[in-house]
């Protein structure tokens, strides 16, 4: 498309808005300034254009590709309200306020860059796309963010104008990866997307993050989470990757022939679908669990032909073998994922690289290493003048790796330091499919020990008043609204409620009742404690609850997360696995005949 015309009628379609907005922004409002406000828009548009249409895939690290050369549209879901083909104005008709959510690898980014795009194509507002995860290197609010990303486009006006635009619902804006901001900076971020979307009330906001309970707390919000594939869309998805057209039709068979249905998990998920197509034709089984997914995509990434060239194989620089390869990134994904960084400067990357090559003693040139990464191996990509992860979940698996890799002290250290993260990333879990002996004995016994001291639990029942504590421990609040009915953590880090979650998850304590008890459940809920004469979430404060409240005790009673049952099955749960560990070292004994 030509980018000077599409500027050119973007402008027109919005030429009385522009001139009212810089009439009551400058005080000389004349030819020259009517030209350089054309210039502006034109130049951002253009550059934003470029930006935001293409982008380097999985598949093409040589160069960036059109986007929609790869995008497959996915379900958007907010209760029983869907969305099938996520457009701009089909999002914008449900809420001018969306948070999308996914997990890692479910197409978030993709997402919000087509709806930029498609935001420009409707000529109605100027589309700002924010990625947040750079507000990690920058002392700025989320205003100064705005209007700093506004002119490295080339939006050249004043602030007065940025501003009266802002009112006047010029903009639209979009903050990419709220999950990507260090955990010491999201209550503040927070406060400042409730600001801006109170103070610019006309200009839609959209955010992309993987699930967080802090966003139960914005009121206006509508929360949708991105649906997985179905087995069509991930045919389609297949058909449209540029790799060896032979494995693609037989994998698109092989999920026809039930594979999808097998490991729909994993095959439901657009990054792993990809990376699974890599792995394909040298596995024949998939892996049930994810750890060993990772393991086999990093093995095939690592001795990978190209895609397009039969026979073909990458000259890596370095001459570490498979092994020293994975150890040097382990460590390098550790010091990354301690600052946070899923991209940086080139200049640090070699920093990075550098501590891990003496911290193993291996003698390589850290910029054969980069190259490495970057065409061989293809862990890292070239993000304009940075590099970042191919994906961020490749950094949470080498972590885990690393851990598990480490001396016992180093270890405990480690994921006492990073099990608070459970909720925004996936080591902890990583860790405990790769070494599940490992979290039982250092953080699930441990921590279950001290909550269930903490609740007073003085025999083998979990009783009301137990339950009650425990959730006035967890959370903050229990909310309800017309779709749902959830509970608000006590902080914007994983808590005593994510290793409940997590011990009951890894040894299936509890029978999940099924979906039709919890749409019934959240209906009789809604009845008995929600407003319908209200749009926004009801919130009750579990500070202010007992155990005689009806709401905790209909909660307590029910059978979901927040119930008896469920903190009964934990508890169960913990009083095997602490037998069980205090009985090793005489199992041992007993194995060996010592």
């Amino acid at each position: 498309m030509d980018e000077g015309k599409f500027a050119a009628d973007f402008i027109a379609a919005n030429i009385d808005s522009i001139w009212n907005i810089a009439k009551s922004s400058y005080t000389n409002f004349d030819e020259t300034l009517k030209l350089k406000l054309k210039t502006s828009y034109s130049t951002y548009i253009s550059n934003t254009r470029e930006k935001y249409a293409k982008s380097r895939s999985f598949f093409i690290r040589s160069q960036p590709v059109d986007l929609y050369d790869y995008y497959v549209p996915t379900e958007l879901s907010c209760g029983k309200h869907r969305i099938a083909t996520p457009k701009f104005s089909s999002c914008t008709e449900k809420s001018t306020r969306l948070i999308i959510t996914g997990s890692g690898g479910s197409g978030k980014s993709v997402l919000i860059r087509h709806l930029f795009l498609d935001c420009i194509s409707q000529k109605k507002y100027i589309p700002l796309l924010l990625e947040l995860r750079d507000l990690n290197f920058e002392s700025i609010s989320l205003d100064e963010f705005i209007l700093e990303t506004l002119e490295t486009y080339g939006f050249s006006t004043n602030a007065q104008f940025v501003n009266k635009a802002k009112k006047e619902g010029h903009f639209c804006f979009f903050l990419d990866g709220y999950d990507e901001v260090n955990y010491s900076q999201r209550k503040k971020l927070i406060k400042q997307i409730k600001s801006i979307s109170e103070k610019y009330r006309l200009c839609p906001i959209f955010i992309s993050s993987r699930p967080d309970e802090s966003f139960h707390g914005i009121d206006g919000f509508s929360i949708y989470q991105i649906l997985p594939l179905t087995l069509r869309s991930a045919s389609n998805l297949i058909k449209k990757l540029p790799y060896d057209e032979d494995i693609k039709t037989k994998f698109s068979s092989a999920l026809e022939d039930g594979l999808f249905e097998k490991h729909e998990s994993f095959l439901s998920n657009p990054l792993l679908l990809s990376i699974m197509l890599l792995t394909y034709g040298e596995n024949a089984e998939i892996p049930s669990k994810l750890s060993i997914f990772y393991n086999q995509a990093y093995e095939a990434l690592f001795q990978r032909h190209d895609a397009n060239k039969a026979g073909y194989s990458r000259d890596r620089l370095t001459k570490l073998d498979i092994q020293d390869f994975s150890k040097v990134f382990s460590i390098f994904a550790l010091q990354t994922y301690e600052k946070r960084a899923f991209k940086m400067p080139r200049t640090d990357c070699i920093t990075y690289i550098e501590k891990s090559r003496d911290s193993l003693k291996k003698d390589f040139k850290p910029e054969d290493y980069l190259t490495d990464l970057l065409s061989a191996a293809c862990l890292l990509v070239e993000d304009g003048l940075d590099i970042a992860f191919s994906h961020r979940s490749f950094q949470e698996y080498f972590v885990a790796l690393h851990i598990n890799n480490s001396a016992p002290e180093i270890q405990e250290k480690l994921i006492n330091r990073y099990w608070k993260n459970m909720r925004s990333d996936n080591v902890i879990l990583l860790l405990s499919e790769i070494n599940q002996d490992l979290i039982e004995r250092v953080l699930i016994v441990p921590k279950l020990e001290a909550l269930f001291k903490e609740i007073g639990v003085k025999n083998n029942t979990i009783g009301i008043t137990h339950a009650t504590k425990y959730i006035k421990i967890a959370y903050k609040s229990l909310n309800i609204d017309k779709h749902s009915f959830t509970a608000a953590y006590t902080g914007i880090d994983a808590s005593m409620s994510s290793i409940v979650h997590l011990t009951v998850g890894l040894h299936k304590a509890y029978q999940s009742p099924g979906s039709d008890y919890f749409d019934k459940y959240k209906t009789e809920m809604f009845e008995k404690y929600g407003d319908p004469e209200i749009q926004e979430t009801r919130h009750y404060q579990t500070k202010s609850l007992t155990y005689k409240s009806q709401i905790m005790a209909d909660t307590l009673n029910s059978k979901g997360a927040f119930s008896i049952s469920y903190l009964q099955a934990a508890f169960d749960t913990y009083k095997e696995l602490k037998q069980k560990h205090d009985n090793q070292s005489s199992d041992l004994d007993q194995l060996l005949g010592i």
